[in-house]
C-alpha cells in the first residue's frame, strides 16, 4: 500500500512551495504530480542506482521502497536539486560546487561559463579570489595592467544574474579571499552598496597566525602579500579604499607606521559584518585540520558555508534528517534505534545520487566520483528540543546537541564503511587519511553537514536545520493584499497530539502573548519555546562548536543579534567561534541593512551629517516617454535626465480609472530620491516586483501586460532609460524577497522570506 506523504497541518506556505517550485508540470505550466508522486519519482531514480553494482530488480524495488518510506513519512530529505530533478533526462542532482578562478583571462572565463551551466542547472558555486593578482599588477602579455579580483567578481555576479531568471532556482553564490591580499580591503567593503553583489555571501579567510596576532600584537602591521610574485606590503591609511592599487602600497621593509595594523583590518571587518551582515570568517585553518587529503588544500566552500572541505571543481549532495519526527512518545528521548536506521538509509540515499546525477562540466563529475563526498546532517531540532521540554538556551541543549551529533556521526560512518565493504572505497581513498591514519575503508571522503533546510524544512513541517525558530508566529500577505497570521506548524501539530491545544492559544500565539503567560500550555514546554532573540550571541556559538565537533563537513548558522548589539558584540562573537573550533561564522544583527555602513577603522574620515536635499531642477531637460501596459490602462512614463544622470520621472494613465494618484505620488518620491543622490538600482531594486492584483489578474488573459503593477513598470522604464534592459537588475536582493517583496532575513547563513517561504539556498 502506498503511504501519503505527512502533511498533517499543511501550511499554505508548504503547499504552494511544493507547487511552485517541486512538483513536475506540463508545458502549460500546470501541476501534474502529486507529492507521493514526486517522492515515488525520487525514490525510483536513486534505487535504480543499485543495478550497476549487481542487485536483482526485487532489490531495486526493495531499496526504492525504503527510500519512499524516509521521504513520505517525513524522516529524510534530500536536497532540492535531487527533489526537483531526480527521473529528469540530464537531470542535475546535488546542489553545491566549488570552481577555481586561475589567473589569466582564459581561466576566468572558463570558470564564469561554467558557472553558467551549473545555475542554469539549478546549482549553488563557491569561489576563491586568492590567485588573482591584485589591482594595478602587470599584465605580462599586453604591457598593461589588471584591473583585480572585484572586476572579475563582479562578471561573475552579473554571469548570475542573467541565467537565474530561468533557472530551475535562483543561483547563490559564495566568494572568499584571504585576508593576506592586496585587495582585502576592497573584498571587504564591496557589499557596502547593498545593491552591489546581491547574489553572493562573502567571507574573508582568516587563518590562525592572524588570530594569534591580533590576541598577541594586534597593533604589528598587516602585512599582504601579492600572489603573483610573492612581495609583501602594507597598506596606507592614506589610499582610497575604492581605488586603491598595488603602487599605492608600501613594501614591507620600508613601510612606515601610518599602514594599517592587524587590530586595524579586524575592526573593519567587525563594523562592516555589525552594519550589513557581511563579511562572514572563514578560519581556514580550522578547516584544513580536519582535511582527509592532506596533498590538497583547503580554499573555499559552498554558499552557505555548510561544505567547507571543498577542492577545485568538488561537488556536495545534501540531505537532511528530521529530529522532530524521532522523539519517542513519552516526549523523554530520541527513538536511537529508529534514527539509525534512518541514517543508514539516507546514506545509501545520497551515495546513490553521485552515480544517478547528471555533471554539466567533466572536471566536477571527476571529482565527485573521486571522492564521493555526501553531507548528511539534521533538520527539526528546535523542535526536537520542544517536544523534550528542552530550552534552545540551556546547557542541557548543548549536551543534547553533543549527544545526537556523536550518535549521527557513528553511525554515517558506520554506513559509509558498509558500504565500502559492499561497493568499493572511493577512489582517492588510498592517498586520504582514511587509509593512512585511520585504516578504515570508506564509501565516501567527508559524509556529514548541517546545511540551511531552508526549503526542504517547510515541506517536512519543521524548523530549519539546528536554528531557533525566529517566531511563534509569521505575519503573511497573499497576492490580493490580504494580511493572515500563520503557527509554525510543528507547535500545532504537537498541542493537538499532547492534547493542549485549542482556539483560544492559537489565538494568543497569534496575538504575540508568550507561551509562558499562557498557563494551558504545560510549562515544561512553554519554557522551552525560545525563539531566536532570546538565545544570546555565545549561546549561537556553543552550539554551532557542539554540532562541529563531530561534523566532518561545515554547520551552516547565522547568529542573530539584536538590532541593538554593538560592535563588540560582532568582535566577541567572531573570537569565541575560532577559540572554539569553529569553521566559519557569520553573524546578523536585525535591521542591520537599513543602516549607512561605516567605511574603514583607524584613520577614517568622519561621516558626513548634512542631511541630503534635492538638487534644482534645470529649465531644460532631455527625456524619454516609454508606454507600458498594466491592469489598468496604458501608462505613459516619461523619464527625464540631466547632466547628472536620471532626474525626474512623471506619469500619466492613458484612460480614468485604476490609480493614477498613487502612480503620480511615486513618480513624485523617486523623482525627489534621484535628485537626492539615491542610486537609481537602488530604487529599481525597491520598486521592481511589486505587485498590483489588478494587473496580475488581467495579464494571465492579456498578453501584452508584461508588468506586475505601475510600481513595477516605473521600475522597468527606468532600466530602459538607463540602458539596463528590462532583466539586468537582480530579483534576488537581499533586502525583499524576489517572489513576493517581503523582506529577506538571514537563517543558517541564507536569505529566507518568512511570508511565502523563498529560499536563496534551496
Amino acid at each position: 500500500m502506498e503511504r501519503k506523504a505527512n502533511k498533517s497541518s499543511s501550511s499554505e506556505m508548504r503547499t504552494a512551495i511544493l507547487k511552485r517550485r517541486y512538483l513536475w508540470k506540463n508545458k502549460e505550466g500546470n501541476v501534474v504530480e502529486t507529492e507521493e508522486q514526486m517522492y515515488r519519482r525520487v525514490s525510483n531514480a536513486m534505487a535504480a542506482v543499485e543495478s550497476q553494482y549487481g542487485a536483482t530488480d526485487e532489490q531495486v524495488k526493495a531499496t526504492a521502497d525504503e527510500f519512499y518510506q524516509q521521504m513520505a513519512e517525513g524522516r529524510f530529505l534530500p536536497n532540492s536539486p535531487t527533489l526537483m530533478n531526480a527521473g529528469r533526462k540530464n537531470g542535475m542532482l546535488s546542489a553545491c560546487f566549488v570552481l577555481p578562478i586561475e589567473d589569466s583571462i582564459d581561466g576566468i572565463f572558463t570558470t564564469v561559463k561554467n558557472t553558467a551551466m551549473i545555475q542554469k542547472a539549478g546549482g549553488g558555486t563557491g569561489f576563491s579570489f586568492d590567485k588573482l593578482r591584485p589591482t594595478g599588477d602587470l599584465v605580462a602579455s599586453s604591457g598593461g595592467k589588471t584591473s583585480g579580483p572585484i572586476s572579475f567578481w563582479r562578471v561573475i555576479a552579473e554571469a548570475t544574474n542573467a541565467i537565474q531568471q530561468g533557472a530551475f532556482r535562483r543561483g547563490a553564490n559564495m566568494g572568499m579571499m584571504n585576508i593576506n591580499h592586496p585587495d582585502i580591503i576592497k573584498f571587504i567593503c564591496a557589499k557596502q552598496n547593498l545593491s552591489a553583489f546581491t547574489n553572493f555571501n562573502i567571507s574573508v579567510k582568516v587563518p590562525d597566525v592572524f588570530m594569534k596576532l591580533l590576541d598577541d600584537d594586534p597593533n604589528a602591521l598587516h602585512i599582504v602579500i601579492n600572489p603573483r610574485t610573492g612581495k609583501r606590503y602594507a597598506i596606507p591609511h592614506s589610499v582610497n579604499i575604492d581605488t586603491y592599487d598595488i603602487d599605492d602600497l608600501q613594501s614591507e621593509n620600508q613601510a612606515s607606521d601610518d599602514c594599517y595594523t592587524v587590530k586595524e583590518i579586524w575592526e573593519i571587518i567587525i563594523k562592516n559584518a555589525h552594519s550589513t551582515g557581511e563579511p562572514g570568517v572563514f578560519f581556514i585553518d580550522h578547516a584544513n585540520s580536519t582535511n582527509p587529503l592532506p596533498d590538497q588544500r583547503i580554499e573555499c566552500t559552498n554558499p552557505c558555508g555548510e561544505i567547507p572541505g571543498y577542492y577545485p571543481y568538488d561537488v556536495c549532495n545534501l540531505g537532511s534528517i528530521n529530529m522532530s519526527a524521532l522523539v519517542n512518545k513519552a516526549r523523554t528521548d530520541i527513538k536511537w534505534n529508529e534514527f539509525a536506521d534512518t541514517i543508514k538509509v539516507a546514506v545509501q540515499f545520497l551515495d546513490n545520487v553521485i552515480d544517478a546525477s547528471y555533471y554539466v562540466v567533466p572536471e566536477i563529475e571527476h571529482a565527485a566520483k573521486s571522492n564521493r563526498r555526501i553531507g548528511l546532517g539534521i533538520m527539526g531540532f528546535w523542535d526536537c528540543l520542544v517536544a523534550m521540554g528542552i530550552s534552545y538556551n540551556s546547557q542541557d541543549a548543548i549536551l543534547f546537541a553533543e549527544k545526537l551529533a556523536k550518535f549521527l556521526a557513528e553511525n554515517t560512518y558506520k554506513a559509509s564503511s558498509a558500504l565500502a565493504e559492499e561497493k568499493g572505497c572511493f577512489p582517492n581513498w588510498a592517498k586520504s587519511t582514511w587509509k593512512t591514519v585511520h585504516k578504515k575503508p570508506m564509501r565516501n571522503i567527508q559524509c556529514l553537514s548541517i546545511a540551511p533546510t531552508g526549503s526542504i524544512s517547510i515541506i517536512a513541517n519543521c524548523c530549519a536545520s539546528i536554528e531557533p525558530l525566529f517566531s511563534l508566529a509569521t505575519q503573511r500577505i497573499t497576492l490580493d493584499g490580504k494580511r493572515f497570521v500563520e503557527i509554525h506548524p510543528f507547535i500545532k501539530n504537537f498541542g493537538v497530539e499532547e492534547g493542549w491545544w485549542s482556539h483560544k492559544i492559537e489565538k494568543q500565539i497569534k496575538e504575540g502573548i508568550s507561551p509562558c503567560k499562557i498557563p494551558e500550555i504545560p510549562e515544561k514546554y512553554s519554557r522551552a519555546m525560545v525563539t531566536a532573540n532570546q538565545v544570546t550571541p555565545e549561546q549561537h556559538i556553543r552550539m554551532v562548536a557542539a554540532f562541529q565537533k563531530y561534523i566532518d563537513n561545515g554547520v551552516s548558522k547565522t547568529v542573530n543579534l539584536a538590532a541593538s548589539a554593538s560592535t563588540k558584540d560582532v568582535d566577541e562573537t567572531y573570537r569565541l567561534a575560532w577559540q572554539l573550533g569553529c569553521k566559519g561564522i557569520t553573524v546578523y544583527r536585525d535591521g542591520c541593512r537599513e543602516n549607512q555602513v561605516i567605511t574603514t577603522a583607524g584613520k577614517a574620515s568622519e561621516p558626513d551629517i548634512n542631511t541630503p536635499s534635492p538638487r534644482p531642477r534645470p529649465r531644460k531637460t532631455t527625456g524619454t516617454t516609454i508606454k507600458s501596459k498594466t491592469g489598468c490602462g496604458s501608462l505613459f512614463i516619461t523619464l527625464n535626465k540631466d547632466e547628472e544622470g536620471l532626474f525626474e520621472i512623471f506619469t500619466n494613465l492613458g484612460k480614468a480609472g485604476g490609480c493614477p494618484s498613487q502612480s503620480e505620488a511615486t513618480a513624485r518620491i523617486v523623482s525627489v530620491a534621484l535628485r537626492s543622490g539615491v542610486e537609481p538600482e537602488v530604487l529599481i531594486e525597491q520598486l521592481k516586483g511589486i505587485r498590483c492584483l489588478s494587473t496580475v489578474t488581467r495579464r494571465k488573459s492579456n498578453k501584452d501586460i508584461d508588468v506586475l503593477s505601475c510600481p513595477d513598470a516605473i521600475a522597468r522604464a527606468m532600466q530602459d532609460a538607463l540602458g539596463q534592459g528590462t532583466e539586468m537588475v537582480t530579483t534576488s536582493s537581499i533586502n525583499k524577497c524576489p517572489d513576493c517583496s517581503f523582506p529577506l532575513r538571514k537563517e543558517s547563513g541564507c536569505n529566507v522570506c518568512d511570508n511565502c517561504g523563498y529560499s536563496k539556498c534551496g
